[in-house]
C-alpha cells in the first residue's frame, strides 16, 4: 500500500513538473507587446496620400475611449469604458468631458462629468446634458452648477441584456424625425421605462429602439448590429458587426409590422461588393497570442516547428468590424463625401467604401484597392469608433488596449499570460485632415438665436446643420417656422430644404402645401425622404395622394421603393393598388421593392393579385415569387370567400399543373400559419376538384424530374392529407434519393398528425442520409407523441443511443414533460456526463500532420458542411460563410469543427419555440417581427411561426452545429477539409497571400 502512495505522489510531481515545463514554454510563446507612447503611436500609423492625421487627445487626458459626442459648443463627451472586459466590483467606466481651451484644434482640459459606470457605451447630447447608455440602462445626466460634472443622474430606461461585454446596447443618435436612436446589439433585452412603469416593457431582440427625449415614449425598430451606426445625408442607416462590415437596414419596422399576413425574409442587407466579411489588408503583425491560439488552444512546441510562416498568422478578412460612419464633411474632397469609414480592431485598421444606387438599395466598394485607408504597424491600436466633427472632418477614436477579445474566446492556458484590461489608463483621438490648412470652426450654439440655427440648416458639414435641428427641437422652437417655411421655399441646396422640411415636421409645424412642391423636387434623395414624411400626413390629407402617386414612375429606383412603402398608408384608395401594380411590374427583380409593396398591401392581396394576372405576369417566370407571396398571404387572411376564389379561378383558365400546383401551396402555407386548413376551408367540390392534381403530383414525386420539381410536387402530396401523405412520401426518405428530395419528404410528414408518422420515419430511419437524419430528428423532436414513439425505439434497441446527438440529447433531460425526462435520463444517464470533446479533437491530431488535398476536401465540405455553410458560392446561407474562417490555422479550424459549442456567436445559437398546438420547432432566429419569428437550420429550411402561435420560446445555449460530425469522417478527410477551408476565397477576389511584416 504504501509502494502504490508512493508511486502515486511521484506520477503527480511529475505530471506537475510536466505542465511546469509546458507552461514555461507557453510563456516564451507569449511575449507582450509593449504600448507605444503618444507620438510613437501615431508614426507607427500609414495614412492613404492626401491626408495626414493630428493627434488630439491621449492619455491622461482619456482612458478607454469607445464614443463621443460634442455638445454644441463644442465640447467633447467622451465615453471611457475602462472596465473592458470584465465585471468590476467597483465600476470605473466614465464620461469625461474633454475642451480645446487656446483654440489650437486640439483638446488641453478634462473634466471628469460622470464616474462609476459600469461598462458604458455611447452618449449623445440633449437640454444641456447627455444621455449615456450603460446596460442594463440609459441615464440622463446634467450638470445644474456650472461645474461640468453632473449632479443629475437618473435611470430612464432599464432592462437592457448584459451577457455579452460585446454584445452590449450603443450608438445613441438623434433623428431627423426628432428622436434618440440607438443599437439595442446583440444582447437584447425587455426593456422598461422606471419614470413611467405603468407603460409596458418592449423587446429589443434582434431590433434596435428609438425614444423621445421629451416623454420617453420608447419603440423596437428594425436594426440589427453589433457596435456602430451611422446615416448618410438622406437619412439611409448602416451598422456594423463582427465580420458583416457594413449593413443596410433596409425596412422600417413600422412599415413591415403593418400587413402581418407578410412576413419578409429581413429587413437588414449585407451590402459590400466583396462579401460581409471583406478582404482585409493589415500592415501590423499578429498578436503572439492569436498566433498560439489559432494552432492549437494549448502550447505544443513541436509543432509550431513543423508550421510554415504563413501559418503562424491569422489575418486577412474582417473580424472585428466596428464603428460604421460615413463621412458627412466638406473638409475632404468631393469624392470622399457619402464614403463609409469601418474600423476592424483586430486587424489595426481603418477600411474605407464607396456608395452607389443598386436598386433599392446600395452596394458599396472597396475605395482602397491592394491597401487600407489607415493602418497601423502597432497593435495597440483599436479604432473602435469615428464622428464627424464640427470641422467637416472625421475623428478616431482609439481605444488603444494590449487586447480587445471576449475574454471566454482565449482559451485558458493562453489567457494566463495575458493581462486582458492591459490599457485600460490609455486612450487616443485622432483628427483625419487632409493636406493643406488645418480647418477650425469654433461652435457656440447653446445660445444662438432661432433665425442662426435656421440658417445653419444649410451648412456643407452634417455636425452644424443636424446640432441646429437638434437645438430648435429641443426648444420647441415653433417661432422659427416662418424662417424654416422660407428655407425650404428658397431651395438654397437639396440639403438645407430637406432639413428644413424635418424640422418643421418634428416641430409639428410641416405643411402639406410644402409636402407637395417637394415631392417634385429635381433631386431624388429629396423626393425619397419627403415621401417618407407623407407617409404620416396622406391619410388624413388624401389629396396629397395626387402628388404621391407620380412617384410609382419615378426614374429613381430608391423613390419608387420610398412610394411603395408610403402607399401602404392608404392601401384602400384603388388608385393607390394601381400604383403599386406599376411599381411590382417594374421592378420585378428587387426583391426589397417586392418586399416594400407586400407590405403596403395588407388586407388587399387579392386585389393586388387581380390586377398583376392580367396580361399573363404571374405566370411568366419574373411573376412567380409575387404569385407565391400573394398567394400566400391571402392563405394567412383566412378569407374563406377570397381563398375558394383564388383556387375555382385555377380551373377556369387554362393553366398548367405546375402553376395550379404553385398556388395552392402557397394558399396552404398562409392557411397553416394561420392554424387553418385549406379542406376545411374549401367547399367539397372545390377540394374534389385537386384530388386529380394530388395525384399527378405522388407521380411526380417518386419520377426521375429534377429535384427542385419533385420536392414541390411532394409539399403538395403533403397538402392533401395523411392518407396519401403516408402512403407516397415514406419510400422517399432512402438515401439514394437526393438531398433536396429526402427533405421535403420529412417537412411534408412532420405536417401530419397521429402515430403512424414516427413509425413510418422511424422505419426509414437507417436508410435515410446522415444530413436529412437531423432534419427527420426535427420531426420527431416536434411531438409528445413522437419522441416517446422514438424513446421506445432505443428502448427496443432499433435505436442506438449515439443516434441522438447532444443538443437533443440536452432538449430530452430539460423537456417540460417529467415522464420524458425521467426516460431520458434512464437511457441516456445524466448531463452531468457530456461526451468528452477534447479526447475526440486528441483522435483527428494527425489531420494536422502534411498538407490536404484541396478537391478532395471540396468533397468533403459539399457532403457534410454545405448544408448549413456557404464557400465560394456554393451550399447553404444559415451559418457563417466559410471565407471567414479561411485565415485560421488547420488547428483552429480542427478544433471549431469538432468542438462547436466552446464559442458560440449569439447569432447562431439553436432556439426551441413551443408552439400553441403542441409542436415544438428549433432553429436559430433569422429574423423577427412583432407578427411573426423567422427560424433557420440545416439545409436552409426555414419556418415561419406567427407569434400568436407562440406559447415559449427558449435558447438551448448550443450551437446549431452539431456535434458529432467526425462520425463518418476520417483523419484524412479532416486534413482535405482544412486544405479546402484554408483555401478559400470571399464573393469577389481576395487579396493575394499575407505575409507578415518584418
Amino acid at each position: 500500500m504504501l509502494q502504490r502512495v508512493h508511486a502515486l505522489a511521484l506520477a503527480i510531481l511529475l505530471g506537475s513538473a510536466s505542465m511546469v515545463r509546458a507552461q514555461d514554454d507557453l510563456a516564451r510563446e507569449l511575449p507582450r507587446i509593449p504600448a507605444k507612447e503618444p507620438a510613437e503611436a501615431l508614426a507607427s500609423i500609414v495614412v492613404r496620400p492626401g491626408f495626414r492625421l493630428d493627434q488630439v487627445a491621449a492619455e491622461p487626458l482619456i482612458k478607454s475611449p469607445v464614443a463621443v459626442a460634442y455638445d454644441a459648443d463644442g465640447a467633447l463627451y467622451v465615453v471611457e469604458m475602462r472596465g473592458y472586459p470584465f465585471v468590476e466590483d467597483k465600476p470605473s467606466g466614465t464620461v469625461a468631458r474633454l475642451e480645446d481651451r487656446d483654440g489650437d484644434g486640439r483638446f488641453d482640459a478634462r473634466t471628469v462629468f460622470l464616474d462609476g459606470l459600469m461598462w458604458p457605451t455611447g452618449v449623445v447630447p440633449y437640454d444641456g446634458g447627455v444621455f449615456i447608455t450603460v446596460a442594463p440602462d440609459i441615464l440622463y445626466a446634467k450638470d445644474t452648477d456650472g461645474d461640468g460634472k453632473a449632479e443629475v443622474r437618473k435611470v430612464v430606461f432599464t432592462g437592457f441584456e448584459t451577457g455579452n461585454v460585446q454584445g452590449l446596447l450603443n450608438s445613441l443618435h438623434w433623428g431627423d424625425d426628432g428622436w434618440i436612436h440607438g443599437v439595442a446589439s446583440s444582447n437584447g433585452g425587455l426593456v422598461r421605462t422606471p419614470p413611467h412603469p405603468d407603460r409596458p416593457a418592449v423587446s429589443v431582440r434582434g431590433r434596435d429602439f428609438r425614444f423621445r427625449p421629451d416623454t420617453l415614449a420608447f419603440e423596437a425598430i428594425s436594426g440589427g448590429g453589433q457596435f456602430g451606426f451611422s446615416t448618410d445625408d438622406w437619412g439611409h442607416e448602416f451598422t456594423c458587426g463582427n465580420s458583416n462590415h457594413i449593413r443596410q437596414i433596409v425596412l422600417p419596422a413600422g412599415d413591415v409590422e403593418r400587413n402581418p399576413a407578410y412576413v419578409p425574409p429581413s429587413v437588414i442587407l449585407d451590402i459590400p461588393s466583396d462579401g460581409p466579411s471583406g478582404p482585409v489588408f493589415r500592415i501590423s503583425r499578429p498578436e503572439p497570442w492569436r498566433i498560439v491560439r489559432t494552432r492549437q488552444r494549448v502550447a505544443d512546441p513541436e509543432m509550431l516547428k513543423k508550421l510554415s510562416h504563413t501559418e503562424q498568422f491569422a489575418f486577412g478578412y474582417f473580424t472585428s468590424a466596428t464603428g460604421v460612419t460615413i463621412y458627412r464633411g466638406s473638409a475632404y474632397p468631393e469624392a470622399y463625401r457619402g464614403n463609409a469609414f469601418v474600423g476592424d480592431v483586430g486587424g489595426n485598421l481603418v477600411h474605407r467604401k464607396t456608395l452607389a444606387v443598386a436598386g433599392a438599395t446600395y452596394v458599396a466598394d472597396r475605395a482602397d484597392q491592394g491597401v487600407e485607408f489607415l493602418a497601423s504597424k502597432d497593435n495597440w491600436f483599436r479604432p473602435v469608433n469615428f464622428a464627424n466633427t464640427p470641422n467637416g472632418t472625421l475623428l478616431v477614436v482609439d481605444m488603444y488596449r494590449e487586447t480587445i477579445e471576449h475574454p471566454i474566446s482565449i482559451p485558458e492556458p493562453i489567457k494566463k499570460h495575458l493581462d486582458l484590461t492591459s490599457g485600460k489608463d490609455r486612450g487616443r483621438l485622432y483628427e483625419l485632415l487632409a493636406d493643406g490648412p488645418r480647418p477650425l470652426r469654433k461652435p457656440r450654439l447653446s445660445k444662438a438665436p432661432a433665425a442662426e440655427l435656421v440658417a445653419l440648416l444649410a451648412d456643407s458639414d452634417a455636425w452644424w446643420s443636424e446640432t441646429a435641428q437638434r437645438l430648435l427641437i429641443e426648444r420647441k422652437d415653433v417661432q422659427a417656422a416662418p424662417a424654416l417655411r422660407k428655407l425650404a421655399q428658397d431651395r438654397p441646396t437639396a440639403l438645407a430644404r430637406l432639413h428644413a422640411l424635418w424640422t418643421l415636421d418634428a416641430l409639428g409645424q410641416l405643411d402639406d402645401a410644402h409636402v407637395a412642391m417637394a415631392l417634385a423636387d429635381p433631386e431624388p434623395r429629396v423626393r425619397e425622404r419627403v415621401a417618407k414624411l407623407a407617409e404620416s400626413r396622406i391619410k388624413a390629407d388624401r389629396a396629397l395622394i395626387a402628388n404621391v402617386l407620380p412617384l410609382a414612375d419615378d426614374v429613381d429606383p430608391m423613390v419608387r421603393f420610398q412610394a411603395a412603402l408610403t402607399f401602404g398608408a392608404v392601401n384602400d384608395d384603388p388608385r393607390v393598388l394601381d400604383a403599386l401594380a406599376v411599381i411590382a411590374r417594374r421592378d420585378h427583380a428587387d426583391r426589397w421593392t417586392r418586399a416594400a409593396v407586400l407590405t403596403s398591401i395588407a388586407g388587399h392581396a387579392p386585389d393586388l393579385l387581380a390586377r398583376l394576372a392580367e396580361g399573363g405576369f404571374l405566370g411568366e417566370a419574373e411573376g412567380r415569387p409575387w404569385l407565391d407571396d400573394l398567394a400566400t398571404m391571402i392563405g394567412q387572411a383566412k378569407d374563406g370567400q377570397a381563398i375558394e376564389k383564388v383556387v375555382a379561378d385555377l380551373f377556369a383558365k387554362e393553366l398548367s399543373d405546375d402553376l395550379r400546383g404553385r398556388v395552392v401551396l402557397a394558399v396552404g402555407a398562409g392557411l397553416k400559419r394561420a392554424r387553418g386548413s385549406l379542406k376545411e376551408t374549401l367547399s367539397a367540390a372545390t377540394w374534389d376538384r385537386l384530388g386529380p392534381l394530388f395525384d399527378a403530383a405522388a407521380k411526380v414525386a417518386d419520377s426521375g424530374e429534377a429535384p427542385a420539381r419533385r420536392a414541390s410536387a411532394i409539399a403538395l402530396v403533403g397538402l392533401s392529407g395523411p392518407e396519401r401523405t403516408l402512403e407516397a412520401l415514406p419510400p422517399l426518405l432512402d438515401a439514394r434519393q437526393p438531398s433536396e428530395v429526402q427533405l421535403a419528404a420529412l417537412r411534408a410528414l412532420g405536417e401530419q398528425a397521429g402515430p403512424a408518422v414516427a413509425e413510418r420515419v422511424l422505419e426509414q430511419w437507417k436508410a435515410t442520409s446522415p444530413s436529412a437524419r437531423r432534419e427527420a430528428a426535427e420531426v420527431l423532436f416536434s411531438r409528445i407523441e413522437w419522441i416517446n414513439a422514438l424513446l421506445d425505439a432505443v428502448e427496443a434497441k432499433k435505436l442506438a443511443t449515439a443516434e441522438i446527438d447532444p443538443l437533443r440529447l440536452k432538449q430530452l433531460r430539460e423537456h417540460p414533460d417529467s415522464a420524458i425526462r425521467g426516460r431520458a435520463a434512464r437511457l441516456f444517464g445524466s448531463a452531468d456526463a457530456p461526451r468528452e470533446r477534447a479526447a475526440v479533437i486528441a483522435a483527428f491530431r494527425p489531420a494536422l500532420d502534411g498538407e490536404g488535398d484541396r478537391e478532395k476536401g471540396r468533397a468533403v465540405y459539399l457532403k457534410t458542411c454545405a448544408t448549413c455553410h456557404r464557400a465560394e458560392g456554393q451550399g447553404v446561407e444559415v451559418g457563417p460563410d466559410l471565407a471567414t474562417v479561411a485565415a485560421r490555422s488547420p488547428e483552429d479550424v480542427l478544433t471549431h469543427v469538432l468542438d462547436p459549442n466552446r464559442e458560440v456567436a449569439a447569432n447562431y445559437l439553436n432556439y426551441n419555440v413551443a408552439t400553441v398546438d403542441g409542436r415544438v420547432i428549433s432553429g436559430i432566429i433569422a429574423s423577427e417581427s412583432t407578427a411573426a419569428l423567422v427560424l433557420k437550420r440545416a439545409e436552409g429550411v426555414a419556418e415561419v411561426v406567427p407569434r400568436d402561435q407562440i406559447e415559449q420560446i427558449a435558447s438551448t445555449g448550443i450551437s446549431l452545429m452539431p456535434e458529432g460530425l467526425e462520425k463518418d469522417l476520417t483523419s484524412a478527410d479532416f486534413k482535405d477539409l482544412i486544405a479546402f477551408v484554408r483555401s478559400i476565397r470571399s464573393a469577389s477576389p481576395a487579396p493575394a497571400p499575407a505575409t507578415a511584416p518584418k
